[in-house]
């Protein structure tokens, strides 16, 4: 859109059918409503997002940089712009409206439209960036450095990442070696930059490319990366986790839209610490890859007391020991829930 203007329908969508066409508001999971203007958009969030999980969000506190000396890391986001974005924190967010916005979410190249409970809205890149707090200045991400770039700065970023022992996954360097502030960095990219369901210690060709750009000061349309990402989630070839719960929850308030019902309450998960991004791996220093360790030596076969396995069988991931335990001793048990395990004769090892 030029001008940077925002339009949104002050009014719910107009139709010429009849009233008794239109879809009946939808009664959402958590006890609210959500109303849909056609039968298709009503089957598309049932089917597709009404369940769809949401990225859970992370906040990175002002001071926590600063704190743990991260000085290097603490300039680099303020220089790159990327700061209000990654500090950004909400007490709660609607999971309802923010899979509505999803579900009805379209991308027309700098435009984003969506429509939640009958109020169309629509954002233009420079009011996105204003609400996401992200600057649109400088070069895409997927044009920068050129078409080579991976090849030349590929072992570039990994000296520079300080990535000491070289393990790769699926063909990406990973990195576990790496100091704790460029594991934070990384942290930052696949938790809150551009959120995704799994590798989060894996360096793909557009990590090195944003963990480059953001240390090396680069300009970047940031904005527009958000924005990319965002309308991807929302494909339904792929059901990834919806993404920028905040941010969603920011540009509904912008649209005016009143919202209702049970909102996710912040839990302590979502403010970044130590134990955030410093898990221990296979070394037990936390420096070194993970591996996947020996299995041990099994045990000497051991009378179980009939007793000891009924207390163990409200763990589901025990059923099939706990069946051979009490095959083996050819016996019938009811447990404290009172669920019986039947043993059958075809069963007796």
């Amino acid at each position: 859109m030029a001008g940077g203007k925002k339009t949104k329908a002050s009014k719910k969508k107009v139709t010429t059918e009849a009233t008794s066409s239109a879809p009946q508001p939808f009664p959402y999971l958590d006890g609210s409503f959500l109303e849909f203007g056609s039968e298709e958009e009503l089957t598309r969030f049932i089917t597709y997002f009404a369940k769809r999980p949401i990225s859970p969000p992370r906040v990175l506190p002002e001071p926590y940089p600063q704190q743990k000396g991260y000085y290097d890391l603490d300039n680099q986001l303020k220089e790159s712009g990327l700061w209000p974005f990654v500090s950004r924190s909400r007490t709660s967010f609607n999971p309802a409206y923010v899979r509505a916005f999803y579900s009805n979410l379209r991308r027309d190249g700098d435009t984003i439209r969506s429509s939640i409970n009958l109020v169309d809205f629509e954002f233009d890149l420079a009011i996105f960036a204003r609400i996401a707090g992200l600057p649109t200045r400088g070069d895409d991400i997927a044009t920068y450095g050129g078409d080579d770039w991976i090849l030349k700065n590929e072992a570039v970023v990994i000296r520079e990442l300080g990535i000491t022992n070289l393990v790769r996954h699926s063909g990406a360097p990973t990195i576990h070696s790496a100091p704790p502030e460029k594991r934070l960095l990384l942290y930052i990219l696949t938790r809150i930059l551009r959120p995704r369901d799994g590798s989060h210690t894996c360096l793909f060709n557009e990590d090195l490319k944003v963990v480059h750009a953001i240390t090396h000061g680069a300009s970047i349309n940031w904005a527009k990366y958000v924005m990319i990402h965002m309308a991807d989630c929302a494909s339904i070839a792929t059901e990834r986790s919806l993404p920028y719960a905040f941010l969603v929850m920011d540009l509904i308030v912008a649209a005016e839209i009143h919202i209702a019902g049970p909102n996710t309450k912040m839990t302590k998960i979502w403010i970044i610490q130590d134990s955030t991004f410093r898990k221990k791996s296979g070394d037990g220093t936390g420096a070194g890859p993970s591996r996947a360790r020996a299995p041990a030596p099994a045990p000497a076969p051991a009378k179980a007391s009939l007793q000891s396995i009924a207390d163990t069988l409200s763990l589901p991931h025990m059923h099939n020991l706990i069946s051979f335990a009490i095959i083996k001793k050819g016996e019938i048990v009811e447990t404290r829930a009172c669920h019986v395990f039947v043993l059958k004769p075809c069963l007796f090892l």
